[in-house]
C-alpha cells in the first residue's frame, strides 16, 4: 500500500509536469498520442486571421453581423487539416499540435508589442513562424489594431487604466476574450444535427415578415447562420477526403479501416445526427473545438456529458458495439484533444490565468436527474478513470455530489484527487441549483426555470460558475475585484499607495470614504469600506455596460448562437440577448479572507481591545510594517478566518454577503438581467497581490492574497475540520456566479489504491 502511495499523488503529478512523464493512457493507441501533446510546444496559426481580415477589407459596406457570419462560415469551411498516426477523433483547430487559431479582432491592439519576447517571455510562452508574425506586422495588425473591442473600449470610457491597469478592478479579460463560459445545447445538436439548424433558419427566413420592422437585419442573421452551417459541413467533407487520402498510403490494414471510418464519421457528424457513442463524442469534440476557433474566450465547456452520451453508449454496449474498455481509449483521446486549445494572453493577463488551461471541452458528471434522483451511471465512471488514466490537464472535470450519490462512485473520484493533478472539483449539487434559480434575478428575485428543467441540464462551467445547458449566457469573469485592494483604501480615503506597483499609485483612484482617525467606532469603519466598494462596483458597472454595448454591436457569434436554446428562433444574436437566461457582468471577487481578517483586526486591535490607535495601526500599514514588527505581529495573532472562530468567520460571511448582494442591484444592458458575484479568482490572488499594499492582517505589500474562499495562507492553524466549519458560514448560494474553495491535503489521507 505504501509503495502504491508513493507512486501516486502529488509526486506524481508533479512528475507529470515537469516532463519526467508523458505517453500515459490506458492503450498503446492513447500512450503514443499523449506523447504527441506533450512533445509539441503551443502555437499560433493565423488561419483564421488571414480570412477575417480578406472578408472585412473587402465586404466593408455589409452589415458587421454578415460579415462576421460570413467570415466564420468561410473560416470553417478553409480549416486547416492534419491527420495524426493513431488518432480518430479527426479535427484540430491549425494546422500544429497544440495551436491557437486566434481571434485577430480580438488581440492586435497588444500583438506587436510582444512579438520580441513571445518565445521567451516569463509567462506562456509562444511559438510563431517568422513568415506569419511579419504578414500580422505588416498586414492584419495595422487594419485590426484600432478596431479591437480593447481600443474601442479604451476611446469609449473615462477612466480606463483605472480598469485596466491599476490593481483595484480588472476588466481586460473581459473585453479581450468574448466568448466564454459557455454550455451548449448540446442536446439539440444530437438531436438534429447541423442539417437541422440549417433546415430551421431556412424556413424561418422564407416565413419571415419583410416589412415588419422587427425584422429588420435578421435575413443577414438567417443566411449567414446557413453560410455557417454549410461551412462546418464542407470542412466535414474535406476531414473525409484527407483520411480517405492517408488510409490509401497506409500499409497497416486495421488502421486503414479506422481512418475510412473515422472519415465518414466526420461527414456525418458535420451534417446528420449521430449514430453511435463515437459519432456522439466525436461530435461533442468538433463542435468544441470550433466554439473555441469562433471567440477568443475560455471554458467553452460540454454540460452533462455522461446524461448526454450515456443512452448512446448504453446501446452500443448492449450491441456489443463497444466495451468498456474501448469506451474508456474514446473518452481518453478526447481528454488528450481538448488539451490542444491552448489560451492566448498578453503576458500579464498570464500572470493571471497562466498555464495556457482553456478549459475546453471540461464537462460535469454525477448529480441528479430531472426527478432528483440519482444520476452516476457508468460512463460517469468511465469519465473519471479516464482522466487518471491520461494525466491531463483537461478537460476539466466537474464532479456533482448529494445525498443520494453512490458511495462507490465518491470513492473513484477522490483516487483522481489523490494523482495530485488537480482533478476533480466537487459540487453540492443542491447549492448550484439554488445559484441557478437566483442567477440574474437580482437582488429578491427568481428566476422562471422550472426546477425539474434545472436539475436536468443544470451544470457547471470553467472553475464553478453554474449554467444551464444552452439556456445561458454571461461572461461569468467580467472583472476582478481586488478586496485587498479596497480594505486598503478604506485605510488611505481612497488613495491609491505610493509603494503600489499599478496605474494611479499615490492619486486618489478610490471614493473620500472619510478619514479613519475620525471614526469612533468599528461600524463606521465598516460603512466606509462599503462606500470604498460600491464606488469600486459602480465604477466597474459603468464600464461594463460600455463593453456589453460594444460586444453587441461588433462581436456577434453564430456558432454561439446556434448552440443557444431559442435564439435562432428569436433571430438574435448570442451577444444581443440571445439567451433564455442573460446575466452578468459578473464580478469575480478577489481576497475574501483578507478582507474578513482586514475587518477583524481593525475591529479587535482599534475598537475592542484598544490596544492599538487608528494612528499606530495605519503608520504600520503605510511603512509596510518595516520598523513595526510588534504591531505586525498583533495583527498575525489577531482570530483568523478558517479555523472555526465565530466572531470572525461570521464577520467574513457579512462582509461577503454585503458585497455580493450589491452586485446583484445593478441592471446588465443585455435584454434586462442583473449582475452577480462569485469567488473563482484561480491565480489572480498572486497578480492582485503584487498590486496591493500591506494589510491590517500583518500580510506584507505586494504578497499574494488569499485563494479563492481559503483562509489566508498558513493561518488556518486549527486543522481541516475547523476550516471546513468556516467556510460553512459563508452563504454560498448568494454568490450566484458560483464559489471556489481550495484546500490541499496530505496524499496520504487520500485513497491512492
Amino acid at each position: 500500500m505504501q509503495e502504491a502511495i508513493k507512486e501516486t499523488g502529488s509526486k506524481r503529478g508533479m512528475e507529470l509536469r515537469s516532463g519526467q512523464i508523458t505517453e500515459t493512457g490506458c492503450t498503446e493507441r492513447i500512450r503514443k498520442l499523449n506523447g504527441i501533446l506533450h512533445a509539441a510546444r503551443p502555437n499560433l496559426d493565423i488561419h483564421r486571421t488571414r480570412v477575417f481580415t480578406k472578408y472585412f477589407s473587402t465586404h466593408e459596406s455589409e452589415s458587421q453581423i454578415r460579415k462576421r457570419y460570413f467570415a466564420m462560415a468561410e473560416v470553417y469551411r478553409s480549416m486547416p487539416v492534419r491527420i495524426e498516426p493513431g488518432e480518430r477523433l479527426l479535427g484540430w483547430q491549425g494546422s500544429k499540435v497544440r495551436c491557437n487559431n486566434f481571434s485577430i479582432e480580438s488581440h492586435a491592439h497588444w500583438l506587436e508589442s510582444d512579438f520580441d519576447t513571445f518565445e521567451t517571455r516569463a509567462f506562456d510562452p509562444w511559438l510563431i513562424d517568422p513568415e506569419d508574425k511579419r504578414e500580422l506586422k505588416e498586414i492584419h495588425i495595422p487594419y485590426w489594431k484600432e478596431k479591437t473591442l480593447t481600443s474601442k473600449f479604451r476611446a469609449q470610457t473615462r477612466k480606463p487604466d483605472v480598469l485596466l491597469s491599476s490593481g483595484y478592478v480588472d476588466c481586460s479579460n473581459y473585453i479581450s476574450n468574448p466568448g466564454s463560459h459557455f454550455i451548449p445545447d448540446y442536446r439539440e445538436l444530437l438531436a438534429i444535427g447541423y442539417e437541422g439548424y440549417y433546415l430551421k433558419c431556412k424556413k424561418l427566413l422564407e416565413e419571415m415578415d419583410q416589412i415588419d420592422p422587427e425584422n429588420i437585419g435578421k435575413r443577414d442573421f438567417y443566411e449567414g447562420m446557413m453560410a455557417v452551417c454549410e461551412g462546418i459541413r464542407d470542412y466535414g467533407v474535406r476531414l473525409k477526403e484527407a483520411a480517405y487520402e492517408t488510409a490509401a498510403k497506409e500499409s497497416d490494414e486495421a488502421r486503414k479501416a479506422e481512418l475510412i471510418e473515422a472519415g465518414n464519421r466526420a461527414e456525418r457528424i458535420t451534417w446528420k445526427t449521430p449514430e453511435c457513442f463515437a459519432d456522439a463524442l466525436h461530435a461533442v469534440w468538433l463542435n468544441t473545438m470550433l466554439l473555441n476557433v469562433e471567440a477568443s474566450g475560455p471554458c467553452i465547456n460540454v454540460g452533462r456529458l455522461d446524461q448526454l452520451l450515456w443512452l448512446y453508449l448504453e446501446a452500443d454496449l448492449e450491441s456489443g458495439k463497444e466495451t468498456v474498455a474501448s469506451a474508456l481509449e474514446w473518452m481518453e483521446e478526447y481528454n488528450i484533444k481538448c488539451c490542444n486549445i491552448p489560451w492566448l494572453l498578453t503576458e500579464a493577463l498570464a500572470h493571471c490565468f497562466g498555464g495556457y488551461y482553456r478549459w475546453a471541452g471540461g464537462y460535469s458528471v454525477g448529480g441528479y436527474d430531472a426527478n432528483g434522483n440519482d444520476a452516476v451511471n457508468l460512463l460517469s465512471y468511465i469519465c473519471v478513470r479516464s482522466v487518471r488514466e491520461t494525466k491531463t490537464t483537461a478537460p476539466a472535470v466537474h464532479v456533482h455530489i448529494g445525498s443520494k450519490t453512490p458511495e462507490s462512485f465518491l470513492r473513484e473520484c477522490v483516487k483522481l484527487s489523490a494523482e495530485g493533478l488537480g482533478h476533480p472539483s466537487y459540487f453540492d449539487i443542491e447549492s448550484v441549483y439554488k445559484m441557478i434559480q437566483y442567477n440574474g434575478a437580482g437582488l429578491n428575485g427568481i428566476n422562471n426555470l422550472p426546477l425539474k428543467l434545472i436539475r436536468e441540464r443544470a451544470t457547471t462551467v470553467g472553475c464553478v460558475e453554474p449554467k444551464i445547458e444552452g439556456y445561458c449566457y454571461g461572461h461569468t469573469n467580467a472583472n476582478i475585484t481586488n478586496l485587498g485592494n479596497t480594505v486598503s483604501l478604506t485605510l488611505t480615503n481612497g488613495i491609491l499607495p505610493e509603494g503600489c506597483p499599478g496605474y494611479g499609485a499615490g492619486t486618489r483612484i478610490g471614493c473620500e470614504s472619510g478619514d479613519p482617525t475620525t471614526f469612533t467606532t468599528f461600524e463606521q469603519f465598516y460603512d466606509a469600506f462599503m462606500r470604498q466598494y460600491k464606488y469600486q462596483i459602480d465604477l466597474c458597472q459603468e464600464h461594463m455596460l460600455v463593453a456589453e454595448k460594444l460586444l453587441a454591436e461588433e462581436h456577434q457569434m453564430p456558432l454561439f448562437t446556434m448552440m443557444t436554446t431559442d435564439a435562432i428562433e428569436k433571430g438574435t444574436d448570442v451577444v444581443s440577448g440571445g439567451a433564455i437566461l442573460n446575466s452578468g457582468p459578473h464580478y469575480m471577487l478577489t481576497g475574501v479572507a483578507d478582507l474578513g481578517d482586514s475587518l477583524m483586526a481593525v475591529k479587535k486591535l482599534v475598537y475592542d481591545d484598544k490596544v492599538l490607535t487608528m494612528e499606530q495601526l495605519l503608520e504600520a500599514v503605510a511603512a509596510d510594517f518595516e520598523g513595526y514588527e510588534q504591531i505586525r505581529q498583533m495583527c498575525i495573532h489577531v482570530p483568523k478566518y478558517g479555523n472555526d472562530i465565530d466572531e470572525v468567520d461570521l464577520l467574513t460571511s457579512r462582509a461577503l454577503q454585503d458585497c455580493v448582494e450589491y452586485c446583484a442591484t445593478l441592471k446588465c444592458g443585455r435584454a434586462g438581467n442583473y449582475s452577480s458575484a462569485g469567488i473563482q479568482p484561480t491565480q489572480t490572488n498572486v497578480a492582485m497581490g503584487e498590486m496591493c499594499w500591506a494589510l491590517p492582517t500583518g500580510r506584507k505589500a505586494l504578497t499574494p492574497l488569499a485563494d479563492t474562499l481559503s483562509a489566508e495562507q498558513h493561518m488556518d492553524v486549527s486543522g481541516p475540520m475547523a476550516a471546513l466549519r468556516s467556510y460553512g458560514k459563508i452563504n454560498h448560494s448568494a454568490c450566484t456566479n458560483g464559489t471556489i474553495l481550495n484546500m490541499w491535503i496530505s496524499k496520504g489521507d487520500l485513497v491512492a489504491e
